[in-house]
């Protein structure tokens, strides 16, 4: 019997559920931060065997394997159609030097505004300007985001940017990157 089989899965008590436009790692961002865990450690705890060990990092997450995803939808009451629904096509998971997001959807989310969000569609690198508002991407460097060790964090580093930015301090917009 392997041992994924023999590990017993309690629901956690509170599990956001995760948004249709959003990334499967930043929903699994949002569940370690609820816990104030890094997401290795929250997948390490939950025996999730997530496949992190590349530079991609959690945002990047590739889809998961049919025992992480059985894991996830036990811990988190959730269907494992519901979950692979948020996955990010293959092609916008690999390694990258920045990421992108919209500065107005990032802390709004119109479904739930006490949830912030990171866009699937965010990951795409031939997009470069918000479907919902038009405004041009802003732009955060690989190595900051990577360091981020779930989804609080990475919302704290985007809004010391959006204040650097308010403030004069530099520019970081999507069309000046490529």
């Amino acid at each position: 019997m392997s041992h994924a089989l023999t590990i017993e899965r309690r629901p956690l008590p509170d599990a956001p559920r995760p948004f249709e436009a959003e990334v499967l790692g930043g929903w699994i961002g949002r569940l370690a931060a609820r816990y104030r865990m890094s997401v290795l450690e929250f997948a390490t705890v939950h025996h999730l065997g997530l496949r992190m060990e590349d530079e991609r990092g959690w945002l990047l997450m590739p889809a998961l394997q049919k025992s992480s995803l059985d894991a996830l939808a036990a811990l988190t009451r959730l269907g494992r159609t519901r979950i692979k629904g948020i996955d990010a096509p293959p092609a916008w998971t690999g390694e990258r030097h920045h990421f992108c997001y919209c500065a107005r959807c990032v802390f709004l989310n119109p479904l739930d505004v006490a949830s912030p969000i990171w866009r699937t569609e965010w990951l795409d690198q031939d997009l470069f300007a918000c479907r919902t508002h038009g405004d041009e991407f802003r732009t955060l460097r690989s190595g900051s985001v990577l360091a981020c060790k779930n989804m609080d964090q990475l919302l704290a580093l985007v809004s010391r940017q959006e204040r650097d930015l308010r403030n004069g301090m530099h520019a970081s917009r999507a069309s000046r990157v490529h």
